[in-house]
């Protein structure tokens, strides 16, 4: 008889456990002070708890009593979130009984940036170096990411669920670069001497005036906007001419030995030493001379530019 009594207490509490698990949606986890106890909820034995069980049942609002012979029961009422519970139940009442525990669903917030190097703070928090995971439960986060040689930068993301922040960072610094023809040509950057060529410095983003200048050439003039690296390849015109005397072979005496040496060339009322010669940039007045013959001429000269003076000879019979 009571073996029957007993497979009957199982059968019934088998079907209880039965009926409330067929709404299994939530953990509802039972920690007894002493175990082995009876785990009753809304007057339904749903199990044993020694010291621990976790059930899934429907969210709701239960009824819970734990029982254990010799000892006061546990009753409590408690409202099953979806997210789960946890009691810690005391039994006999020695201690105070501390507040069931809601179990928070938590989520994965992702931060990731462009910049190398990138630290990545959430709610005042490093979290760690970027691409960096975050678990946070829902709410509103304040993220900030650095990296050196880059502006802050600074976000706010309210998390509802798994989330990504994409941060772009803006360099602090733009690197510019400048080769010239002439080296060791001197470089100004807003009228402040930057260096001498070849130069790379680092500029802040914003607009400068570039100027080189080497001696004996023209200066070169340029705005440049830095709001992204810049190579600047630099070609300095020479202030100076060149011209060289041609006497066309036509016109030469062949039965004079080394005709050309014959010719000679004044610039400017100076004779010259050979017949080509490097001028200031403008007006000269050339003459070439040779035995008892003598032709000038004025020309205007344009600095880097290279000149041939090319005599003529003509008779003219009347």
């Amino acid at each position: 008889m009571n073996g029957m009594k007993k497979v009957l207490f199982a059968s019934i509490a088998f079907l209880a456990a039965s009926a409330v698990f067929a709404q299994a949606k939530a953990p509802l986890t039972v920690i007894a002070s002493e175990g082995p106890a009876q785990v009753i909820l809304s007057g339904k034995l749903i199990g044993i708890a020694n010291p621990r069980i976790v059930v899934q049942i429907a969210p709701g609002k239960y009824e819970l009593i734990v029982r254990k012979g010799g000892l006061p029961e546990f009753r409590q009422s408690i409202v099953l979130p979806a997210s789960g519970l946890t009691v810690n139940a005391q039994l006999g009442g020695a201690a105070p009984l501390p507040p069931p525990v809601v179990v928070k669903p938590t989520f994965t917030l992702t931060v990731t940036s462009n910049a190398p190097n990138s630290q990545v703070t959430v709610n005042g928090t490093v979290i760690g170096s970027a691409p960096a995971n975050a678990s946070v439960e829902a709410g509103n986060y304040k993220v900030d990411v650095t990296a050196p040689g880059y502006q802050g930068y600074s976000t706010t993301v309210s998390v509802n669920g798994n989330a990504t922040v994409a941060a772009n960072l803006q360099p602090t610094s733009f690197r510019l670069t400048v080769n010239a023809n002439v080296t060791g040509a001197e470089i100004s950057l807003n009228g402040i001497k930057a260096g001498n060529s070849p130069l790379s410095v680092d500029l802040s983003p914003g607009s400068y005036n570039l100027k080189v200048s080497a001696p004996g050439y023209q200066d070169y003039l340029a705005p440049i906007s830095m709001n992204g690296p810049q190579n600047v390849s630099v070609n300095l015109t020479p202030m100076t001419a060149s011209a060289t005397v041609k006497v066309p072979a036509a016109i030469l005496n062949r039965d004079a030995k080394n005709p050309e040496s014959l010719v000679e060339l004044y610039v400017d009322g100076v004779k010259q030493n050979a017949l080509t010669v490097t001028v200031n940039a403008g007006t000269h007045r050339f003459r070439i001379v040779s035995g008892g013959l003598s032709v000038e001429a004025q020309a205007v000269l344009e600095a880097g530019k290279a000149y041939t003076i090319e005599p003529s000879f003509a008779l003219g019979i009347r």
